[in-house]
């Protein structure tokens, strides 16, 4: 569904319906946004998508309900109307999930989002939800995944067990799509090693706890791997068979927080091979006797496989500055680069948010690629810089 160029009518349909909903029952609690965004690319593309900006909206809404004394309904949808891609354009339930919960377990089911991890820059043992990467470069868009998830609560902590019973495709940005790679995706013709394709059922299982300091899980997977491989000439998505195995442990020292995420992955169609993320946040707080902190973020990302890996982070490290000011508006800001130690390119990034009385935020987002004319993956994005300012109406 494309609505621009009648862009105001369609917006303002969607957002008022999205509203209108919110209001149907007493019996419902809600909450949700309406976001406006604005993208401003500094560069003429590499591709056929000719546009230095682009506007969109997008909305979003959780509604709960209980259901008995132990039952609970969560429904999350969500849409984007975007000027220039198709691709872009689309609605989404990202949950639509019924809880029920026990003294010591509580049960699943439906279509739902979960997340692991605790790294900034790249959460590798995250792996249970699909990308929605017409969202943004960013990795925490999700797309609803099928789920029947048993939460087992012990002293100790908690174990999960997961049945996946589908699987959803990763979006990418259409030919009028930006930011993108030299040649779109093409996402009609995806194929697959199971012959169940997307009906294959993946397995996953975490176990997790607390323990002083110390916070640590450790899970297993078996399925379809959410990353494909975009096989040449035709840019077809190609979603292989994988089994991973990874921990990630987060330890909280005063001021220090030391982070770890390792992933062991195996499968037909890849090399055997390890992944780590390793490093720290230091925070500073009340910098000056103000009410600023300011907190240091440094990981080290690296793939065993180096150059033969399917993605840029083979042996990168990433520095980073968080600002937290504290104020009635709850503004903060973070910057960072991810710098390519083996002479490749550079990532700059900035995200910045501020609420502006008690229903608006303003959000800015800049991504810049830099010396990335020798790098295979990042030479398709040298020219894809880009500035986003969004305001969202939160209700």
């Amino acid at each position: 569904m494309n609505c621009f160029g009648s862009i105001t009518r369609c917006s303002l349909t969607l957002a008022l319906t999205l509203l209108s909903i919110s209001s149907v029952s007493a019996e419902w609690t809600k909450r949700g946004d309406v976001r406006l965004q604005l993208q401003g690319f500094t560069d003429t593309s590499l591709h056929t998508a000719a546009q230095s900006t682009n506007l969109s909206l997008s909305g979003s809404a959780e509604f709960n309900r209980p259901i008995g004394e132990n039952g609970n309904l969560t429904i999350s949808p969500f849409f984007r109307l975007d000027e220039h891609d198709d691709e872009r354009t689309h609605v989404d339930l990202r949950e639509f999930i019924y809880r029920h919960s026990g003294d010591t377990w509580e049960l699943n089911v439906g279509l739902g989002k979960v997340f692991w991890g605790v790294a900034e820059s790249n959460n590798l043992v995250d792996i249970i939800n699909q990308r929605d990467a017409v969202e943004g470069i960013n990795p925490e868009h999700k797309l609803g995944q099928p789920m029947i998830n048993l939460l087992l609560l012990k002293d100790w902590g908690e174990i999960s067990l997961f049945v996946l019973p589908g699987f959803r495709e990763r979006t990418f940005a259409g030919q009028d799509g930006r930011p993108r790679g030299f040649f779109a995706v093409d996402t009609d013709n995806a194929a697959y090693e199971s012959g169940d394709e997307e009906k294959h059922i993946d397995v996953a299982a975490r176990i997790s706890g607390a323990y002083n300091e110390w916070d640590i899980g450790a899970h297993i997977f078996h399925g379809t791997a959410r990353s494909p491989i975009l096989t040449f000439p035709s840019f077809t998505p190609f979603y292989y068979q994988v089994t991973q195995a990874g921990v990630d442990i987060q330890a909280t020292l005063e001021s220090w927080l030391l982070k770890s995420e390792v992933v062991y992955r195996s499968g037909e169609f890849i090399d055997d091979h390890a992944q780590m993320v390793n490093g720290f946040e230091y925070s500073f707080y009340s910098v000056a006797e103000s009410s600023v902190d300011v907190g240091v973020v440094a990981e080290w990302l690296y793939d065993e496989r180096g150059d033969q890996a399917d993605n840029v982070f083979q042996n990168d490290v990433l520095v980073g500055l968080r600002f937290a000011l504290n104020d009635e508006q709850s503004s903060e800001a973070l910057l960072g680069v991810i710098t390519d130690l083996d002479g490749g390119a550079d990532v700059f990034t900035a995200e910045a948010s501020r609420r502006i009385g008690d229903s608006f935020k303003l959000i800015l987002e800049a991504f810049v690629w830099a010396n990335a004319d020798d790098d295979p993956l990042l030479s398709q994005l040298q020219q894809e810089d880009y500035l986003q300012f969004e305001i969202g109406y939160f209700f």
